[in-house]
């Protein structure tokens, strides 16, 4: 006994079993009798033995080591070709979730086939609330929508990371792939769903049961195990030849018939892809009523939550759907046939899901927005995550620093070893990656990478493998050096910062890691140089446009192209750093844009660049690029798409109108603003003609719906909401609102703010109680000729409600506000006064606003009253509203307000709030301090 224990004590996961066991599985066949109403499950297996070549340290008689949580063992025989079985002893290591089968068998003698049978009972999770979680096998009871009926029943399982070993002793490991027989033995009015396809159903004389059986799997590892069993019902398709089918709870099968046709779309276009067939006979997809994970891709039976598959009239749902659904279904190739040796590798492996389910979306084509908005959704991510991983005090670890620290030991979940930034991360090395081979082929799409990817596919099909073998054989088809570039971006964390200057007749690039808040080398931070793709485009001296690849490795490079040659870097923003331009380069940059020689995406790229470092510290040494610079940068390239030549993309526009509300803001209370307001009533109206077409706004005839087309307009609207011809169309939206019924004219849900701000803003008393009656009581009846709601349409009426220029409106708003002080949301009527740049307007403001205050906060503090604490939370979000209205102008007044209501006041957050409005205004200030340096040069 003491050899046992000795080889338990040795087993552990830096010992893991593929190594430690003489033995290995190569076969299971697993049977099952399930009964649904007992809490717990009878099984029996039978696991084929081969010796394992990469333990050298085996024991001299028989043991063999398997991974089991909460089964009790029966019984466990060793079965060496057609001699008598051998009883196994059998030892536990609970807290290893081991088990160690052993005899006094020598293993020398151990010949011909060997298999080990073990009997054994397994627990069965009741789960009765979403809180519970769904974890090995687990069971419930749900309503049907046919009848109402709450008896029945479903039976499931969930395998990842480890919760295979809770259904049947095994090598639990995610290097280990061996192929599972599965025999299911139940109810006969259940339906059943393993991995593999049902190879026969028979029934059992003198009872309400069946044998369920299913063929074998090819090799797979256990995490992607798994069954399903219970009432339910199905909607079935093909793709090509291989049948796909949804279970769902009874009665609401039809709920996912939008779900079958993406999924029956997707499965082709995926084949194509990969190069690689289907590699199973077929697709199961079963929503199940409870399931904490959400979403699961077995093998050939992909479990999700039923909700995610139900749809309802929501594109952003639809949307959601279609990108699971491809993310699920791009895992029967990653994940399944070829998968990674280490759950350390999870964010590699999902990253892989969404960036294949989302490209594979693109050109599926079964919305229009997957193919139209897919680079723009990428270039999206990439900015998202910029601005996350650039802080100093908050930094996103590096790939390397992750994988180091991840806890994968056997009390791990899934959710403990997925990290989000981690898998974003993925996304935009994959994103490069695939850039990467589009340029090296002189391709119009990434499709090189998965030409070649499919290499990767045949050769390491059904085969855990390391992902360094991954790029090594990706790295064959490529003249640059994958791993090392790779490797780069794995142990390097956040992102760096170009800076790119004129030096003589070409151009100097240089590289630094890149801090909003600090500096890496005062801080003292490893510095490396990444492996950047610089991804070049330029003119050649007869005008022919070419691309130009270089990596850059080290800290700085040389190129001999010309500064009046040079169109963009960074490819179509696909790569994950940002560039700043000097002065010399900004104006040929700019004359680009002009020129329509940059694509959309470059363009969004250099807003990006500059605009979403607004207020970043910089050293002196470096003001020539930074500071001032991000300014007249983003306002000059405002004014070019102001311009005449420049072709309308409302992509472009979106994003630059975004920093100009931005920028706009900040100048309002934090400079004198008159001469910025010049150029902001120019611009904007310039760009109110540019886009034109606003009698179709408000006469709509084309079926064409573009959200973003939309959006832009409402900003445009606002910010030239003193012209004439602006507040003409913002009346005329107004009145086909209010006269839907008559009119019937459309109203999109994106124009409501605009609308409503451009008509308060001129509004006489008439229209203000018109829109004030809608704040009341959102009127349904409006939503005719709309695709609004009433919440939407009482958002933005109660918003606009401080937009108006007369002083007796703006006094009734300021009433009315005070009147329903007890109400969600009411701060929103209030908004209007951050857009009021007269500061008589603003002095009305905080004289209400100090009159009103003391018997707020007292009956803010009524202690058990849920009416106090809405009033507190009213209060607290207009203190920090109009105090942060009122401090650039008086501040010392302000300042003393504050010191004086902490003290002769129950303390109520007041001081908290103030700080709060400070430390927020900290960087605004920092973008104003150059406002003269950029009215300088509009």
């Amino acid at each position: 006994m003491s050899g046992i224990s000795a080889k338990i004590e040795d087993l552990s996961l830096s010992s893991p079993l593929s190594i430690s066991n003489a033995f290995l599985p190569a076969a299971y066949d697993l049977s099952l009798n399930i009964d649904h109403q007992k809490p717990n499950f009878k099984g029996t297996i039978k696991i084929k033995l081969e010796k394992n070549t990469a333990c050298t340290n085996a024991s001299e008689n028989f043991s063999f080591s398997l991974h089991s949580k909460n089964l009790v063992f029966l019984s466990a025989n060793l079965l060496v070709g057609e001699g008598a079985p051998v009883n196994l002893s059998i030892s536990n290591l609970r807290d290893a979730q081991l088990a160690v089968l052993s005899c006094d068998s020598p293993v020398n003698e151990i010949n011909g086939s060997i298999t080990v049978e073990i009997s054994y009972l397994g627990s069965v999770h009741k789960i009765q609330t979403y809180r519970d979680q769904t974890y090995g096998v687990f069971s419930t009871n749900y309503s049907d929508s046919l009848e109402g009926r709450s008896d029945n029943y479903i039976i499931a399982t969930h395998s990842q990371p480890y919760g295979a070993r809770t259904i049947f002793p095994c090598v639990d490991e995610v290097n280990v792939r061996v192929p599972i027989k599965l025999s299911i033995t139940t109810l006969s009015k259940f339906r059943a769903f393993s991995n593999s396809s049902m190879s026969s159903q028979s029934y059992i004389d003198m009872t309400d049961l069946a044998v369920f059986n299913f063929q074998e799997t090819p090799p797979m590892p256990t995490s992607t195990f798994g069954f399903v069993i219970g009432d339910l019902e199905t909607l079935e398709g093909k793709a090509g030849d291989v049948p796909v089918s949804i279970a769902t709870t009874k009665g609401d099968s039809s709920l996912t018939k939008y779900a079958l046709d993406c999924a029956t779309a997707l499965l082709p276009v995926l084949e194509k892809l990969f190069g690689v067939p289907y590699p199973l006979p077929k697709l199961d997809i079963v929503t199940l009523p409870f399931f904490s994970e959400g979403a699961m891709e077995n093998w050939g039976m992909i479990t999700l939550i039923k909700e995610s598959l139900f749809i309802v009239e929501d594109a952003c749902v639809g949307f959601q759907t279609r990108q699971l659904l491809a993310h699920q279904l791009t895992h029967q190739w990653i994940g399944n046939l070829m998968s990674f040796d280490d759950f350390k590798q999870m964010w590699l492996t999902e990253a892989f899901a969404t960036f294949v389910g989302d490209y594979a979306l693109s050109l599926a084509k079964i919305e229009s927005e997957d193919y139209e908005k897919y680079d723009f959704r990428k270039s999206e991510q990439v900015e998202a995550l910029m601005d996350e991983d650039c802080f100093y005090g908050q930094p996103i670890p590096s790939l390397s620093e992750y994988m180091a620290k991840v806890n994968t030991s056997n009390k791990a979940k899934t959710d403990s070893i997925f990290e989000k930034s981690s898998y974003e991360k993925g996304l935009v090395l994959l994103n490069m990656i695939s850039t990467m081979f589009q340029l090296e082929f002189k391709a119009d799409s990434i499709q090189p990478f998965f030409d070649h990817f499919a290499n990767v596919l045949t050769k390491f099909k059904y085969k855990s493998v390391k992902p360094f073998e991954m790029w090594t054989l990706l790295n064959e088809f490529v003249t640059f050096d994958l791993p090392t570039f790779v490797h780069s971006w794995v142990q390097y964390p956040g992102f760096p910062c170009l800076r790119v200057t004129a030096d003589g007749e070409g151009i100097k690039v240089t590289q630094s890691r890149f801090l909003y808040d600090g500096d890496v080398v005062t801080l003292g931070l490893e510095n490396a140089p990444f492996n950047v793709p610089l991804a070049i485009r330029a003119k050649k001296e007869d005008g022919q446009s070419i691309n130009i690849n270089v990596l850059l490795s080290d800290r700085s490079t040389k190129l001999e192209i010309k500064p009046e040659q040079l169109i963009s870097f960074n490819y179509n923003k696909q790569f994950y750093y940002k560039i700043v331009y000097d002065s010399t380069i900004t104006k040929h940059l700019l004359s680009r844009i002009e020129t329509n020689e940059m694509t959309p995406l470059e363009v969004i790229g250099l807003i990006n660049d500059y605009g979403r470092i607004l207020g970043q510290p910089f050293h002196e040494s470096e003001a020539a690029l930074f500071g001032k610079s991000q300014l007249t940068t983003l306002t000059s390239i405002i004014n070019v798409l102001a311009c005449g030549s420049w072709k309308i993309n409302f992509d472009v526009l979106k994003i630059a109108l975004t920093f100009l509300e931005t920028i706009n803001n900040i100048m309002i209370h934090f400079s004198e603003y008159s001469q910025f307001k010049k150029w902001i009533d120019d611009v904007s109206f310039k760009l109110f003609e540019k886009i034109g077409s606003w009698d179709a706004v408000t006469s709509p005839e084309s079926e064409v719906y573009d959200s973003t087309e939309y959006e832009c307009r409402n900003v445009i609207l606002q910010l030239a909401c003193e012209n004439p011809a602006a507040q003409a169309v913002g009346k005329r939206l107004f009145k086909n609102l209010i006269h839907s019924g008559v009119v019937k004219k459309f109203v999109p849900r994106e124009l409501f703010s605009s609308m409503f701000n451009v008509t308060m803003h001129s509004a006489n008393m008439s229209e203000y109680k018109q829109i004030l009656a809608l704040v009341k009581n959102s009127n349904v009846s409006y939503l005719k000729h709309t695709n609004g709601n009433p919440q939407l349409l009482q958002t933005a009426a109660v918003s606009s409600l401080a937009f108006c220029s007369q002083n007796d409106l703006l006094n009734k708003t300021l009433h009315f506000v005070d009147c329903n002080i007890d109400s969600k949301m009411i701060e929103l009527a209030l908004i209007g006064f951050k857009f009021q740049y007269d500061t008589k307007k603003k002095e009305i403001l905080w004289a209400w606003y100090k009159v009103n205050y003391d018997q707020w906060v007292k009956r803010s503090l009524r202690k058990g009253s849920d009416w106090a604490k809405q009033i507190h939370k009213a209060v607290t979000n207009i203190t920090k509203m109009v105090l942060g209205e009122i401090m650039q102008y008086k501040k010392k007044e302000v300042q003393d307000f504050v010191t004086l209501k902490a003290k002769s006041l129950p303390p109520h957050g007041l001081v908290e709030a103030w700080e709060e409005v400070e430390a927020e205004n900290e960087e605004k200030r920092a973008v104003a301090q150059f406002y003269t340096d950029m009215v300088a040069d509009l």
